[in-house]
């Protein structure tokens, strides 16, 4: 009996083989061309002109030195609209800003607006209305839910995203609603922080039940001076007052210290800047007084100067009654310390993220980021403690000098973390950027 061994053709094999292998090439091809493409065009940039704190003739410089060209028409003509608006309703610049009331700009004229990247007022965590429909390629705002930060929900969403890292809890400050009164226990010294405050505003000292049921009335009969409405127990955030503290000038002070979430081409990175500002309560630092806000309230109208982390960190202006040698570590033990701070935070915007950076993009948005102000206390440990993420961070300063100093520093990081990954590496603008030192890697 014969048998027939039939065997198979490779052909068909090897045709689909060198068919999978031009259509790889090709996509590499086309890659590399959209790449090219992507790197060769002229982006265009709109700058919206308002009650910026920082001089962003700075930015414009950084931005044309990358090869990209201001809207200058368009600016023009909307910056135009926004004086006679602000003429007809007597409203002063801040007024006007600050109101958020700029969607009655409905009138640009078809394709006057070319940019595809747009730079907002720098604390704004909103968009402009009126530009809402053009596609960005690039913003500096995210569509992250700035609640998950706030001083309310800060410290249950570190202990949530960071079960699995371990982290030292002390660098957090405990905190619970004015609605969970039995959650009190005197004798001590609590803050009463509203959670829309801003500058200081609201904020009450408890030492005692009688101090208690003051508070209680002060919030009940005033309103909250950010919305304009009735105060609510639920949004007066509680916390024990850190007294232990490091003193700047022989004032308590906190650090100011910035911090990006972006999301690049489809990924997320997070980064921190090793400079910042130190901000100082206007009385010095006196626990044998009663509490009162010239004692323990830090913010920018109570520092009498324009002071800048780590170059006014001197032996002069800090007495840390550590050893010589953490006198001369200080600087490196505030960015480690702040660094550790930044991977809290960091977990809880991946955790929030569910896997899918673009989720924290606007619909008509490819690549965002946004700056964060993480405000931090100093014990006389040197143990950091943050106090709060601030979802729209001061960068106001008293002098000209300073303003120009910290829009570099500001701009500079900005430009060398997210401008130049993007406009020079595109297509690798992500590991681009973590090669840069103030990145924040969370496999550590």
């Amino acid at each position: 009996m014969k048998i027939r061994i039939k065997i198979k053709s490779s052909r068909k094999t090897k045709s689909l083989k060198c068919k999978k292998t031009r259509i790889q090439k090709n996509s590499k091809e086309q890659d590399k061309e959209q790449d090219k493409e992507q790197h060769q065009k002229k982006h265009k940039f709109y700058i919206v002109r308002c009650d910026n704190e920082l001089d962003d003739t700075i930015l414009y410089k950084f931005l044309q030195s990358l090869g990209l060209v201001p809207d200058s028409n368009a600016m023009n003509y909307v910056e135009k609209q926004y004086n006679m608006i602000m003429a007809k309703n007597k409203l002063s610049r801040e007024q006007f800003c600050e109101s958020y009331n700029r969607d009655f700009i409905v009138k640009i004229p078809p394709r006057l607006v070319s940019s595809d990247i747009f730079f907002y007022h720098i604390n704004s965590s909103l968009l402009d209305k009126p530009f809402y429909k053009y596609a960005k390629f690039l913003t500096n705002t995210i569509n992250l839910d700035y609640s998950i930060l706030d001083k309310g929900m800060l410290y249950i969403n570190i202990l949530k995203y960071n079960a699995r890292r371990r982290l030292n809890l002390n660098n957090f400050i405990k905190i619970f609603p004015l609605s969970n009164k039995d959650k009190f226990h005197f004798p001590g010294n609590y803050i009463l922080r509203p959670i829309h405050g801003l500058g200081g505003s609201g904020i009450l000292y408890v030492h005692n039940l009688d101090d208690l049921n003051k508070a209680l009335e002060y919030y009940n009969t005033h309103k909250d001076v950010v919305n304009n409405h009735q105060y609510s127990l639920q949004e007066i955030t509680v916390s024990r007052i850190i007294t232990d503290l490091l003193l700047f000038k022989g004032r308590k002070f906190h650090l100011r210290m910035y911090y990006i979430v972006a999301i690049l081409e489809g990924e997320i990175s997070f980064f921190f800047l090793d400079t910042g500002k130190i901000l100082t309560a206007k009385d010095p630092y006196n626990l044998d007084v009663p509490f009162s806000k010239g004692v323990h309230d830090s913010h920018f109208d109570s520092t009498d100067e324009d002071y800048l982390f780590p170059n006014d960190m001197t032996p002069e202006n800090i007495r840390t009654g550590q050893t010589d040698k953490d006198n001369h570590n200080l600087k490196n033990i505030i960015l480690e310390g702040t660094r550790e701070i930044a991977k809290g935070i960091s977990n809880i915007v991946l955790g929030v993220s569910k896997g899918k950076p673009n989720s924290l993009l606007f619909e008509n948005q490819k690549n965002g980021y946004y700056v964060y102000g993480l405000d931090i206390l100093v014990r006389d440990n040197l143990e950091l403690v943050l106090v709060e993420c601030n979802t729209t961070p001061s960068f106001e300063c008293h002098t000209l000098e300073k303003t120009k100093m910290l829009s570099e520093m500001i701009y500079g990081w900005i430009n060398a973390t997210i401008l130049e990954s993007l406009f020079k590496h595109p297509g690798k603008a992500t590991s681009y950027a973590r090669k840069h030192k103030t990145y924040i890697s969370l496999d550590d």
